[in-house]
């Protein structure tokens, strides 16, 4: 009986087992790490299906399965956990830090290794500060400040516009400094780089010394900056949409514009001491009621020609995936109108899409593809009358806006319009915004596939092409009627335009061959082969036309006439091998080498072939048994020492060049260039001693590195003789060397660190000298836009040159200089200038620290930037208390000028002019600055109050940027280009921030915004 029942039973078991087994049921918990902290963003996934979701910022999390399946809690940094569904629908995990999990996402250029066996110099700004500064139109302005040894001076405040960025100092006179940019393992050029979307990037990577930049031989000279972008997860589709909305307004300078009652007097001053170009101004004409009337037209320029910028930004971003297949989509779109009235500012669009696909168990493919496309139109960067920005100083406050009637009323013309006034200077610029427009228009796609073959378990390949290619396009034109029409125009063809069309393509494949294995359980060995190609291919074309029978229609072939047409093409190309080994000894002791070869097509054949190798090592003295158990978690002391090389030159300057025009109506050639078939690289020897530390559980940890790099056989342009007939009077050659060297520090602490209370503190400062090693013959080379720079060895690189100013003779108010000699004279010669030792454009101290507390859903994050040591020529202070500009509005500081004897601390006295206005150190000023970069105020919902709405996070924050600045300088002193017409990055001559001139101003900005998942 009792087997019958047994045998009765047992199927009903089972069916129970199985319905038990087989019930769905919601599961929930909350995510922890080792400090009991909550974390969002952990992978949660039901282990056999594609179903699963993320823990939202507390941590919490919420996923449909069955009693009996396993769900597995993965989180980059910590150990996988897995945990079988039982009776209960809570499921609650502290998670544990995994050592080795978290240092694989260091990038250390063609693949990654884990910070504990790197050998490198390497700073890697994560997510959370990326996302401190967004929104920013151009992510190269993201690293200011953000990490040691990485010098950032935004260009200008021009929407859109790049920064001036350079690794470990001034590492090539006259050639590139800026690093080689590098996304998702495609090189992308520099200037690109506001086409893409911060709101995509996971990390920046920056590699600073030989163990990792030789790897990039001749492109790593100038440091590489390896952009990650984000890649999707194992679990349900993760729904991210973020959208902000704000206004940003000129910084102010301390330059005090006179009014019309001031200017009228201060020209009415300048005539009776007889200065001839104020005789002929109303202050010194106009009778009581005609001054009455100028003072009425009392205008502000900077009203009326700037406004307050529209700052917007809004980016979707869809991520999911399961074990085999992830993705990550994005969609941004951002706008700033900019500062500057009657134009429409910098709008860009992006789309990208990066894709993991598990094939087989040896094959994993992926893909990674943005499009972006932006637009700009931009005003003219220049010292002269075209520029908003010098009217804005320039214009008289008696120069009304709009031309007046004799009764004082607006003048109109035929269509009732007003009618601009067009100025003392004889150059409306109001107007010339509207009826001389200039469009640009950039559409750039980066993409690339790659494939990662496991042949066996110690042999692996990784293929990749990669690409981008930017269209570029300007039209520029001038409308009929228009202000530049009318004063160079022809009146029988009205209207003017040039289009101009650029593609820049560069395409790179490469091949990476790897071998790793272990001998005897402590020895760990990887040794990688490279076969790499890389060309650049660029085109133009060019054409203007004239004759335009509507100012509506922007299409040359309806003009009357076209003037002229060109199109050019441009190729070169760079193939490179390398070999890269690294070894470890459990961990503790570390070896790493790499050899590579470089050809060239910008070298001549008895030149072509670069060499450029690196050897590092590192002990990881925390592995050591005797430091177990102390409070020192991490101390690894590392040393490299290697080279890389810099070709960024023109193409064929070893080549004698042609160029072809027309002599009496027939094609001619004319010879441009004298070649230099013996040009070759220029070579940078790097040495790189460091060490890393982390305390106390890692709540401090920072980093110690010296460096030094000498870049030798500079590639500059040598003056030749005006009889040999080239072009410039000169020839490339390697003439030189310089020397660079610093200390960086970095230090990162959690102050508090508790449940509901996160308070950290870090920061990074470098303390840089460079200098001059040598030059041909040791001979001087005076450069800069105005020649008011030298090398000369043993100086600093681009030490200051000009005449030392000796102030004012208190006795009759005349300016007062040194000759060579050092005696005091009263006569002005450019004969008198000479080296100011320790004055240089480049600061000698640079850095940026932040704060942030974390408290409940609410946070505080301040984020500073500075620097110390550098020198400004303020040509814009210049003009406007020249006594020749007296024609022109004035500071009110003009004032101050001397009008008796014993007078100190006073401009010379208007009688001077000749040798008053002269260029001389009298302009020079420290450009030391304190910025508070951004400040960020944000609230997180907690999940409670978010439950059964759809929406996992809800994010609010309010964002300032340059909110105030500490310094002495007379102006903004973040400088980049001083003036785009005399100052053109990438031109000879060009010193970032050596001079300001009326470049488009620094911006203050005020944004709010909201961030929501699902």
């Amino acid at each position: 009986m009792k087997a019958k029942l047994a045998w009765m039973l047992t199927p009903l078991l089972a069916l129970c087992m199985s319905f038990s087994y087989g019930q769905e049921k919601t599961v929930s918990g909350n995510v922890t790490d080792q400090n009991g902290l909550p974390l969002p963003g952990v992978s949660v996934v039901v282990v056999g299906t594609s179903s699963g979701t993320q823990t939202d910022f507390d941590g919490n999390y919420s996923v449909t399965a069955n009693t009996g399946q396993v769900l597995r809690f993965s989180y980059i940094g910590q150990k996988t956990v897995e945990r079988t569904i039982g009776a209960s629908s809570t499921i609650n995990i502290q998670m544990e830090e995994d050592a080795q999990a978290l240092e694989e996402v260091v990038v250390t250029g063609y693949g990654s290794r884990s910070r504990e066996l790197s050998t490198s110099a390497i700073s890697t700004v994560s997510t959370e500060k990326i996302e401190s500064f967004v929104p920013s139109t151009s992510v190269d302005n993201i690293l200011q400040g953000q990490a040691a040894g990485v010098q950032v001076t935004a260009a200008n405040g021009r929407p859109g516009q790049t920064a001036f960025v350079t690794i470990r100092g001034v590492g090539s006179i006259s050639s590139s400094t800026t690093p080689l940019y590098v996304v998702d393992g495609v090189p992308v050029n520099s200037d690109f780089i506001n086409n893409l979307n911060p709101n995509d990037i996971e990390t920046f990577s920056i590699l600073k010394d030989a163990a990792t930049v030789s790897k990039y031989g001749s492109r790593g000279a100038n440091g590489v900056v390896l952009i990650t972008t984000k890649q999707g997860r194992s679990g349900d589709a993760r729904i991210t949409f973020r959208s902000s909305y704000g206004f940003a307004e000129r910084i102010p300078d301390p330059f005090d514009l006179m009014n019309t009652s001031q200017k009228l007097e201060l020209e009415r001053q300048f005539a009776d001491l007889g200065v001839s170009a104020a005789q002929s101004l109303p202050g010194a004409n106009a009778d009581d009621a005609e001054r009455a009337r100028l003072i009425g037209l009392d205008t502000n320029w900077e009203e009326e020609l700037l406004r307050k910028s529209k700052i917007q930004s809004t980016s979707l971003s869809i991520s999911g995936g399961n074990e085999k297949m992830t993705y990550f989509m994005s969609l941004g779109y951002d706008k700033n109108t900019g500062i500057i009235d009657r134009i429409d500012g910098f709008e860009r669009i992006t789309a990208r899409l990066n894709t993991t696909y598990q094939a087989k168990e040896w094959l994993n493919v992926g893909t990674n593809i943005s499009l972006s496309r932006n637009t700009t139109d931009l005003p003219r960067d220049r010292n002269n009358v075209q520029n908003p920005f010098r009217a804005m100083y320039d214009y008289n406050p008696w120069d009304p806006l709009y031309s007046r009637n004799p009764d004082g009323s607006i003048a109109t013309d035929e269509q009732g319009d007003p009618i601009f006034n067009s100025t003392t200077a004889g150059f409306p610029i109001a107007k010339a915004l509207i009826t001389e427009p200039e469009d640009n228009r950039n559409f750039l796609i980066v993409g690339s596939l790659f494939a990662d073959i496991q042949l066996s378990d110690k042999f692996s390949n990784r293929f990749t092409v990669g690409a981008s290619n930017n269209r570029y396009n300007r039209t520029n034109r001038s409308l009929a009627g228009g202000v530049l029409n009318s004063i160079v125009g022809d009146a029988n063809f009205p209207g003017t335009q040039t289009d101009n069309f650029q593609n820049t393509l560069q395409y790179n494949v490469n091949n990476l061959f790897t071998y790793t294995d272990t001998y005897g359980d402590y020895h760990n060995l990887s040794a990688s082969f490279l076969l790499e190609y890389n060309e650049n291919i660029y085109t133009s074309l060019f054409a203007s036309s004239r004759g335009f029978p509507s100012p509506d229609i922007p299409y040359q072939n309806i003009a009357a006439e076209a003037t002229s047409a060109g199109t050019g093409e441009a190729r070169r190309s760079l193939f490179s091998q390398g070999l890269f080994v690294d070894y470890d000894y459990d961990s503790k002791y570390i070896l790493s080498g790499s050899i590579r070869r470089d050809g060239s097509s910008r070298f001549g054949p008895e030149n072509k072939y670069g060499y450029f190798y690196s050897g590092s090592a590192a002990w990881n003295i925390a592995n050591e048994s005797f430091m177990e158990g102390s409070f020192v978690n991490d101390l690894k002391l590392r040393a490299s020492y290697g080279t890389s090389g810099n070709q960024n030159i023109g193409d064929f300057a070893f080549l004698d060049l042609l160029q072809f025009n027309t002599y009496n109506g027939n094609t001619t050639a004319i010879p441009i260039g004298v070649g230099n078939p013996n040009v070759q690289w220029e070579s940078q020897a790097i040495l790189d001693i460091g060490v890393e530390f982390g305390l106390f559980n890692n709540r401090i940890n920072g980093v110690v590195d010296y460096f030094k790099k000498n870049s030798k056989d500079l590639l500059l342009d040598q003056p030749l003789s005006h009889t040999v007939g080239d072009e410039n009077n000169s020839i490339t050659s390697n003439i030189g060397e310089v020397e660079n060297s610093g200390i960086e520090v970095s230090l990162n602490a959690d102050v508090v660190r508790a449940q509901n209370f996160v308070w950290r503190v870090g920061g990074n400062v470098s303390f840089l000298d460079n200098k001059v090693v040598s030059l041909v013959d040791g001979s001087d080379i005076i450069n800069g836009d105005f020649g008011n720079n030298i090398l000369r060895e043993g100086e600093e690189i681009n030490s200051f040159y000009t005449v030392k100013y000796a102030g004012v003779n208190p006795a009759n108010g005349e300016p007062l200089y040194y000759d060579l000699d050092g005696n005091i004279t009263n006569q002005y010669s450019g004969s008198f200038n000479t080296i100011l030792e320790g004055k240089s454009p480049y600061a000698n101290i640079e850095g940026g620290f932040f704060t942030s507390i974390k408290w409940g859903g609410f946070g505080v994050r301040a984020d500073f930037v500075g620097k110390a040591g550098n020198y400004i020529m303020n040509f814009q202070r210049q003009a406007g208390i020249s006594i020749g500009n007296i024609d022109s509005n004035q500071r009110v500081e003009a004032f101050n000028y001397w009008k008796q004897p014993g007078d100190t601390n006073v401009l010379p006295s208007p009688l001077y002019q000749g040798t008053a206005d002269q260029d001389s150190d009298r302009w020079l000023e420290r450009g030391d600055y304190l910025r508070l970069r951004t400040l960020t105020v944000d609230y997180t919902l907690p999940g409670k109050f978010l439950d059964k709405t759809g929406i996992d996070r809800l994010r609010i924050y309010a964002q300032g940027q340059n909110l105030f600045t500490i310094t002495e300088y007379n102006g903004d002193p973040e400088i980049g280009i001083g003036s785009d017409e005399s100052s053109a990055a990438g031109t000879a001559g060009f010193i970032p921030g050596a001079f300001s001139l009326f470049s488009y101003p620094q911006t203050r900005s005020y944004t709010f915004g909201v961030e929501i998942g699902f």
